[in-house]
């Protein structure tokens, strides 16, 4: 899960560079794509927007899926120190 998380923020690192360089770094990217020149540069600022979105969206979903675990488990905490144990004994 954790390797999930640091692939979120490198798409979103990488959606953030390639917004920069559409919009700052013209001279950047014809020096390392002399094919572009006379081109539109549009396509990289719009996978920049993507790469961002889909980081954004993966971590959202993640982190929702882990705070909802973990307030389960502080529940679960909360139950066994209030009954003091004796419900799960009950249970099994």
């Amino acid at each position: 899960m954790r390797k999930l998380v640091i692939v979120t923020y490198v798409l979103r690192a990488l959606g953030f560079v390639l917004v920069l360089l559409s919009l700052f770094g013209h001279s950047v990217i014809l020096n390392l794509f002399p094919a572009l020149e006379g081109r539109s540069i549009n396509p990289i600022f719009y996978s920049g927007i993507l790469c961002y979105a889909v980081g954004a969206v993966i971590y959202f979903f993640i982190n929702k899926k882990e705070k909802a675990e973990r307030r389960r488990k502080e529940i679960e905490e909360a139950e066994s120190r209030a009954f003091g144990g004796s419900r799960n004994s009950e249970q099994e």
